[in-house]
């Protein structure tokens, strides 16, 4: 194998590292636990959180719990949209927003999408779902 293929691999079992811790940190001590991990980290209800928190994985301050599909963050605000849970495996299928203000640790939510639109307009959140 030629040294530059062998820095190609590198390069990229790297960037996908630092990009799943990255997705799991959402700065001011919030983090995202997605559902495929909470099950592998033994999180008892097995469901994708956002909590705060001193260090990873100590789930003592939930936040946002249910099915959180998608979380953005930046200095000041953090966005999630959830499709809360009838049961482990079972969706309501109604998808609920919330924001929360790093500041003071408020939740904002459960919003609808017209809702949370209006509110992340006026509260200047440059933060958007994929």
């Amino acid at each position: 194998m030629t040294e530059l293929k062998k820095a190609s691999i590198y390069i990229f079992f790297v960037s996908i590292i630092c990009f799943s811790c990255s997705e799991r940190e959402l700065g001011n001590g919030y983090y995202f636990l997605p559902k495929y991990e909470a099950i592998d980290v033994g999180y008892p209800e097995g469901e994708a959180i956002v909590y705060k928190s001193n260090e990873e994985y100590s789930f003592s301050n939930i936040r946002i719990r249910g099915d959180v599909l998608e979380v953005h963050a930046d200095s000041e605000f953090i966005i999630a949209k959830r499709d809360s849970l009838i049961s482990w495996e079972t969706n309501t299928g109604i998808l609920e927003y919330f924001i929360i203000l790093k500041k003071n640790d408020s939740v904002i939510g459960p919003l609808t999408k017209e809702k949370f639109i209006l509110k992340a307009k006026k509260s200047g959140i440059n933060l958007e779902f994929k």
